[in-house]
């Protein structure tokens, strides 16, 4: 590739790039996979030596003032407890579902959504990656509707309690 195409072809990705910075919660529906640069004040540990960690999150909701969402951790692996109800609650994604985000199957924890600022997630550059399919987004919704994990307010506050579950027969 020659140097001309090689600047247009890094135009055009920082241009996609910046199309995908979440601007604001009209950028963010439930069932958004969302890439976000998260700290502990987000509710998550990072790695030893690191302030902060980038995850994969999925919103489940959004408080009425529209300054807050919440959303579930898409983890790589499934091991941080072998309680049988925690373990249930783990949802499990396929990459062949999400190759243009997914590096391979992942789980999404539906025992603990964090609740996370709006402009935080826009100040850090969050990236709006993609969506769940419908399948997954209904699984997960349920998940987080009918579980021991989630406390009632959090599923009032986020409106995760109104979320309508479609019957698929799939």
């Amino acid at each position: 590739m020659d140097l001309n195409a090689n600047n247009i072809l890094s135009q055009l990705q920082e241009q996609l790039k910046q199309e995908s910075l979440v601007k604001g919660i009209e950028d963010l529906n439930i069932g958004d996979i969302i890439y976000y640069n998260m700290d502990q004040a987000d509710g998550i540990t990072p790695k030893a030596g690191y302030d902060t960690r980038s995850k994969y999150v999925v919103v489940a909701g959004s408080k009425s003032n529209s300054k807050e969402v919440c959303a579930v951790l898409i983890n790589s692996e499934n091991k941080y407890s072998s309680a049988a109800d925690w373990q249930a609650e783990q949802y499990l994604i396929r990459q062949k579902d999400y190759p243009n985000i997914l590096d391979h199957d992942s789980w999404i924890d539906c025992t603990d959504p964090k609740e996370l600022k709006v402009s935080k997630i826009k100040a850090k550059n969050a990236e709006k990656k993609g969506k769940l399919n419908a399948h997954d987004l209904e699984t997960v919704m349920k998940h987080l509707k009918e579980n021991d994990f989630v406390d009632t307010h959090t599923r009032k506050v986020y409106g995760i309690d109104k979320y309508q579950i479609k019957n698929h027969n799939d």
